[in-house]
């Protein structure tokens, strides 16, 4: 069942594509036919505040989009939010490169396969349109690659990209509007490179295209194939620029198909990130990224063996006699908040806070092995983190906060429960409850770690250390527990 309906997703997407791809070539050809015109100052005034209007909206909306995307900690979408923040940069000096406008009138045209002006000004009109749409390409590829590494650094290397845009951009504008003929950017436009320029470009969108029908196959979701679409779209407003005389009706053409693409494809994102903002309210960025690049999870309800863990604050009552209210939340939600993030660091997923803990899930997508192994480095890095508040608030004179863990593997019934307006990925079953009480243990053996013997089979002999036999509400008998060393 679940092959038939990717195989329907990929069919409707390909008769999609195709259109996408055929209707803008064959409206081209048909405007090939109408002759160009020279420009008239009515002319260059409307490219302008065509072209303005695109470029203004491209930058607006990838600066929303990179914003957000810095929050949630998702590479693919900031890459694709720079490479529509340099598209509007560079469609920017495009439309400034207007004749008549800052730079003086001149006569581009298109004969024999070179271009021809009486002045430098417009070749900068021609090199910004084809940077305008080869820098992106380059972005929309990029995402691709192998980029979990980035997402720890991601506020940083955001601020690093985004600058060097705006600086390389801005320096291009001042040479190619201030000093058009010493540029010497009209060779270009009369080389090979145009053409070359043009097929890496056409060749590295239909490769995102592709790539993002893949993920389209596997995730249903209507942003991936939106985003397909504008890939294409943007490949043949690459092939209309090249073969439109300037200034004719086929060469407007490729502008009314970028503009287009930016709003499908923006629109596209928008609808992501809101995406991304329901998924995480339960998962960490890095499997929301799974999440949205066709991974299945079970969100309707199923059956899986997963790890559970719980974990709480000792201490906290003490702590809420002594401190006014304010500053005991204060307390836990830094306490609490670096548990969470524990949990995201290693992949888990947040089911609920607990007032002054949590309970989270591993091994959804990792297996019984994988879940068991993040749960563990999940509580080794909770040690590490707390102890380091603890250091802080000794130092001031103010009273340490230590925690407890209980740790077990199990069959439970996974899935998203409440109402289509407010729903908690959640589990339950036997499994939930035993890890419960085997935090509740961590008292009892004066350890911060309880994990059961289902659990602590998939571990190395040596990152456990056994406690012995205990009985367990619910249990008929009793149960091995071990401590994580």
């Amino acid at each position: 069942m679940a092959r038939e309906v990717r195989r329907r997703r990929v069919v409707r997407l390909a008769v999609a594509g195709a259109i996408a791809l055929a209707a803008p070539l064959a409206a081209l050809g048909w405007l090939l036919g109408i002759p160009a015109t020279a420009p008239t100052p009515q002319v260059s005034f409307e490219h302008l505040v065509v072209v303005s209007n695109v470029s203004l909206l491209a930058l607006l909306v990838a600066v929303l989009v990179a914003r957000n995307a810095i929050q949630q900690r998702a590479v693919k979408v900031l890459l694709l939010g720079l490479g529509f923040g340099a598209m509007g940069g560079f469609f920017a000096v495009h439309a400034l490169a207007t004749p008549g406008v800052i730079l003086p009138a001149s006569g581009l045209t298109f004969s024999g396969g070179t271009y021809h002006e009486e002045h430098g000004a417009a070749s900068v009109l021609g090199i910004s349109a084809y940077l305008s749409l080869l820098v992106p390409a380059l972005f929309f590829t990029a995402r691709y690659l192998p980029l979990d590494w980035l997402s720890s650094r991601l506020r940083t290397i955001s601020r690093f990209l985004a600058g060097a845009i705006a600086v390389l951009l801005v320096i291009y504008g001042l040479l190619g509007l201030r000093t058009p003929d010493t540029v010497g950017l009209l060779p270009l436009l009369q080389s090979p490179f145009v053409y070359i320029a043009a097929a890496i470009t056409v060749a590295l969108l239909l490769y995102s295209a592709w790539r993002q029908a893949q993920e389209f196959s596997g995730s249903g979701l209507p942003m991936q194939a939106a985003q397909v679409i504008a890939f294409l779209l943007l490949a043949d407003a690459q092939l209309a620029m090249v073969v439109s005389p300037v200034w004719s009706l086929a060469w407007w053409a490729y502008h009314v198909i970028m503009l287009a693409a930016v709003l499908l494809a923006l629109w596209a994102l928008f609808l992501e990130l809101d995406r991304r903002r329901g998924f995480e309210r339960f998962l960490s960025a890095a499997v929301v990224e799974r999440v949205m690049s066709g991974e299945a999870i079970p969100l309707g309800g199923e059956r899986k063996v997963v790890t559970i863990l719980f974990t709480d604050l000792r201490g906290s009552t003490t702590l809420a006699e002594k401190l006014p209210p304010d500053a005991v939340v204060g307390v836990l939600n830094s306490y609490v908040g670096t548990m969470a993030q524990c949990v995201f660091d290693q992949g888990g997923i947040l089911d609920k806070y607990l007032g002054d803990g949590l309970m989270a899930i591993f091994g959804v997508l990792a297996g019984p092995a994988g879940g068991v192994a993040a749960a563990a480095r999940t509580v080794q890095e909770i040690r590490k983190q707390l102890a380091a508040l603890n250091a802080e608030r000794t130092s001031r004179g103010e009273q340490a906060v230590q925690f407890g863990s209980g740790i077990h593997t199990g069959e439970v019934i996974l899935g998203a429960v409440g109402s289509p307006r407010r729903s908690d990925y959640t589990a339950i079953g036997d499994t939930v409850n035993t890890a419960s009480r085997l935090e509740s243990l961590c008292k009892e053996f004066h350890v911060d770690s309880v994990i059961s013997g289902d659990a602590a089979a998939f571990l190395d002999g040596g990152a456990v250390q056994a406690l012995g036999t205990t009985a367990i509400r619910g249990k008929e008998h009793e149960v091995a527990v071990f401590t994580l060393t």
